[in-house]
């Protein structure tokens, strides 16, 4: 825009903006009075008044509000606290224009942070035509849903504070692809290599229905350490399930216009698209990497209608017959092309879309076929062509005399076992892919009577048919029970996927399964036993998986990595392992992972979030915090928001946030059950999970009546599961039990526990620490309910026996448990008025709560306190006694509802304690055993 033409519209605008608040009527009057005469200031008016009554969805107060041209050094003021300062203008193109800045945050204070960025908005022209601020809307949700180191991700988007629509990008540093290969004088194998990494990029996209639509080398820039990153989404499009993305009737002449030189033909045609419309953009790519040459010409010359017919119908050479060997060019590309690799950009050139590679991922499986000298299926290559690529691929290891007698002794055989091992990949693909075909056939709520289904409807049903099914070879059947198994455990559905993979294991019996085979179905079925909270079988698992990974052939380090988080996670969960060696454990695994250039970003996620459990685990609050916060926040980058993922780390936030921030977690915890309601449409262990943390958190503020809610919808979900996590269902019952005792309701506490008491007993024998936890906690909940209702030797006998099982191991186990049922056992010597036995009951209480090192804060100390009061006012000592309870129950006071029936207890107390010393002031003191109706343990 010139400056002529720029003042005259700096001086319309204000005009055009106050006449717009005018009735239509009125507005021409003060047009004209306003302009006084100046006919080129009234057209700009009238002008721009005229467009914003004719466009809808392209308000023109924004192009109104508009800077029309950011110099450098302007701010642009977006939401929040961020600004952007524009350094220089990096490009135009038919929707946009993108400008270097710098991003600004908290500017001028001690946490300023500076990033350069590469800024976007809609340029003035295009603000008035119909649909670009939903295409500009688009493109920001579809940088949002990527997320690859070959992407150029999405910062920052939104509108400025003046209204304009605008995307901080990654700025990328670096140079095109083609240019990038020649100056650098790749060879053809490395030039091939770094394409393999766009087509990885590419294949994330694809994977998130995102079809790019203009794949060219200026959106392709590379590196100063040599790693290219895809840029320009502008046009990309989210492709459908039934028929792809439509190209538009007007592909040349669209707002934000494609470059014809790489367009398919259907998109030339303007027929729906596909991920094969990007295929063949990524083969003109190629075959300019490889020769130098676009297929049709460089497109600069030849008029647009020309190379439109060029690309639909025209005569497409191979790279091989168009390739540059003159002294111009790179060295690399004067040397002959290979015909793997002309058959291979062939393939992706292919007029017809399903005649090219299906997907990004078989055009890289061919490169990468070429690359380790491997038959590639574009070509077919005759037997000597098989021959000779298995000679160069072991050249160096064969001596003359070796190779002489491959030739001539080994040829049939090596020939035979290539088109064995060939017939059965195809047989496995063919047998694999028809499978597949016929599952989502009938996913289709056509097929499914109209219904919506759901990923757990189509898993059901996958299980379903591969029982039916005959005709499917062991090898094969085994890969989709574990692909399915897999599946179901992503949706912490750990029953069905147990029971796929232990007829994976059956059928792996009946041939020769590889180590690598038999590793990658024990990982997973410990993934599946953790699902379902059968963490000892889970640790079992993970412990063979390691070992069958370690030993097969190939780097696995990154699946026995992820074994080895999952079974750190299962250790935290039985603590058959000390907690401060399971802390070193997954700190060194954390080093690992970020001094390694090779990281993963999802195990990465996954190690911090048992970090954080850990370090609450060890009562490190703050810093589980700190490492769940962390947790939390790389997964909002690694995963979208409804991901059901994000739901167990939205967990472990609000898990470890309890005891510092217990009404931040209760929101957590409240959240990550809605969220889990409205993404996995199946209750299963996980919720239950969800909901019996809930249920505790409630309790802990004090509201009863909703934890004994939650908790009650916890144990009917457990209770689908009894038989396959026992103590997890045990367990669910022992934390619904004890709340039934703080509403008063005993019976039902009675009710609930004791026709399970005979399994708690047997499932403790095998002195693992969930069961036994689960017994002392049920022992003790019954004896307090004996005690209450004055069953002494009853309530004696209850308390004994949580002792017993706890004793030697209470402090590893549950000091709490412990601690309560020694108190108990001391109540009980009160009502039988045995004193001396209370007092030696208490004695032993205050001993072992020193050496586990207990604070006053603590269960076991305000066990211990209570007792200690009991005894006193027994001995009649009441002085001692209102001191003692008064202090303990400040202290249950500040504990809040996981204290409140040993608040209500000690206040009983205490009250006895004065009254005594109010009618007895004048009388010596004298033993005086007194009976508290409500227990406080």
């Amino acid at each position: 825009m010139n400056e002529v033409r720029r003042q005259r519209y700096m001086r319309a605008k204000p005009i055009a903006l106050a006449a717009m608040e005018l009735e239509s009527a009125a507005r021409e009057g003060y047009v004209e009075a306003v302009c006084a005469g100046d006919r080129s200031l009234h057209d700009e008016v009238c002008w721009m008044l005229q467009a914003a009554d004719s466009t809808s969805d392209s308000p023109l107060h924004l192009l109104l509000a508009g800077d029309m041209g950011d110099q450098p050094g302007s701010l642009v003021e977006g939401a929040g606290n961020s600004r952007y300062r524009i350094i220089r203008q990096l490009g135009e193109g038919g929707m946009g224009v993108v400008y270097q800045a710098e991003r600004l945050i908290n500017e001028g204070t001690a946490d300023e942070i500076r990033q350069l960025v590469a800024l976007k908005f809609i340029n003035t022209g295009s603000l008035l035509t119909p649909g670009v601020l939903k295409r500009f809307a688009e493109e920001r949700r579809i940088l949002g849903s990527l997320s690859h180191p070959g992407i150029a991700s999405l910062i920052d988007g939104g509108s400025t504070r003046d209204g304009r629509p605008f995307l901080a990008l990654e700025y990328v540093e670096g140079e095109r692809i083609d240019q990038w290969c020649d100056r650098h004088d790749l060879s053809l194998r490395k030039r091939v290599v770094l394409f393999l990494k766009v087509c990885a990029a590419m294949r994330h996209a694809h994977e998130r229905m995102v079809i790019h639509r203009d794949i060219k080398p200026a959106n392709i820039l590379v590196t100063a350490s040599g790693e290219p990153k895809l840029l320009d989404f502008g046009i990309a499009r989210l492709h459908d399930q039934v028929g792809g993305v439509a190209a538009g009737a007007h592909t040349v002449t669209m707002q934000r216009a494609l470059t014809l030189a790489y367009a398919s033909p259907e998109q030339v045609r303007g027929e729906p698209l596909g991920a094969g419309a990007d295929v063949w953009s990524l083969g003109v790519v190629l075959y300019q990497l490889v020769c130098g040459e676009r297929p049709f010409g460089e497109g600069d010359a030849d008029s647009p209608l020309d190379l439109s017919n060029a690309i639909v119908t025209g005569r497409l050479l191979p790279p091989s017959r168009r390739h540059r060997r003159d002294r111009a060019a790179s060295p690399a590309l004067r040397r002959d092309v290979p015909a793997d690799i002309d058959a291979i950009v062939m393939k992706a050139l292919r007029r017809d879309p399903a005649d090219r590679y299906a997907n990004v991922a078989e055009f890289s499986a061919d490169l990468e076929r070429f690359l380790d000298l491997r038959p590639v299926r574009a070509r077919r290559g005759h037997h000597w062509y098989r021959v000779a690529l298995f000679l160069r691929r072991h050249r160096r290891g064969l001596g003359m005399t070796a190779l002489l007698a491959l030739v001539l002794v080994g040829f049939v055989a090596e020939r035979e076992s290539q088109l064995r091992k060939l017939e059965l990949a195809r047989d496995k693909t063919r047998a694999i892919a028809g499978f597949l075909q016929d599952l989502f056939e009938n996913a289709d709520p056509t097929h499914a009577g109209g219904s919506q289904v759901t990923v757990r409807d189509v898993l059901d049903r996958g299980a379903a048919q591969l029982v039916k099914r005959s005709d499917i070879s062991p090898p094969v059947r085994v890969s989709l029970l574990l692909s399915m198994a897999r599946s179901y455990n992503q949706l912490s559905l750990g029953q069905p996927a147990v029971t796929l993979l232990k007829d994976a294991q059956r059928l792996q019996s009946t041939y020769h399964a590889t180590v690598l085979e038999r590793g990658e179905v024990m990982a997973a079925l410990g993934r599946g036993y953790s699902t379902l909270m059968d963490l000892s079988s889970a640790i079992v698992a993970d412990d063979q998986a390691i070992a069958l990974l370690s030993q097969a052939p190939g780097d696995h380090t990154r699946a026995i990595l992820r074994v080895r988080i999952n079974q750190l996670y299962n250790h935290l969960g039985v603590l058959d392992v000390p907690l401060d060696d399971i802390d070193r454990q997954i700190r060194g695994l954390l080093g690992q992972m970020e001094s390694s250039s090779r990281g993963n970003p999802e195990l990465h996620v996954q190690a911090l979030a048992v970090l954080a459990m850990t370090e609450g685990a060890e009562g490190r609050d703050e810093a589980a915090i700190v490492s769940a916060r962390r947790a939390t926040t790389e997964a909002d980058k690694l995963y979208v928001r409804d991901d059901p993922t994000q739901i167990y780390y939205r967990f472990v936030l609000a898990l470890v946030s309890m005891r510092l921030h217990p009404d931040d977690a209760l929101e957590g915890f409240r959240q990550a059950i809605a969220d889990y309601d409205k993404s996995v449409s199946t209750p299963g262990l996980s919720l239950a999970a969800l909901l019996g943390y809930f249920g505790g958190a409630l309790a802990q503020m004090g509201h009863t009546t909703d934890a004994v809610s939650a908790l009650e919808r916890s144990t009917r979900i457990a209770a689908h599961y009894a038989d396959a996590s026992p103590d997890f269902y045990l367990g669910t019952l022992k934390a619904l039990a004890r709340q039934y005792l703080e509403l008063g309701r005993d019976a039902d506490a009675v009710a609930l526990l004791l026709p399970h008491l005979d399994e708690l007993r047997k499932r403790a024998a095998s002195r693992s620490v969930w069961a036994t936890t689960n017994l002392a906690g049920a022992l003790d909940t019954l004896g307090t309910v004996a005690l209450d209702n004055s069953r002494v030797a009853q309530a004696e006998q209850y308390f004994r026996q949580a002792r017993d099982r706890l004793d030697g191991r209470g402090q590893q186990v549950s000091p709490e448990s412990y601690a309560a049922s020694l108190v108990g056992l001391g109540e009980a010597a009160l009502a039988r008025g045995q004193i001396n036995q209370a007092s030696i009951w208490l004695a032993a209480v205050q001993g072992f709560n020193e050496r586990s090192h207990a604070t006053a804060q603590s269960l076991g100390a305000l066990d211990a306190a209570w007792l200690q009061a009991r005894v006193a006012v027994a001995q009649g000592n009441f002085s001692q006694a209102t001191g003692l309870a008064a202090t303990a129950e400040a202290i249950a006071a500040m504990r809040g509802g996981v204290c409140s029936r040993r608040a209500q207890a000690l206040r009983k107390l205490e009250s006895i304690a004065r009254s005594h010393i109010s009618s007895t002031t004048s009388q010596p003191a004298v033993a005086c055993p007194v009976n508290v109706s409500v227990a406080a343990n």
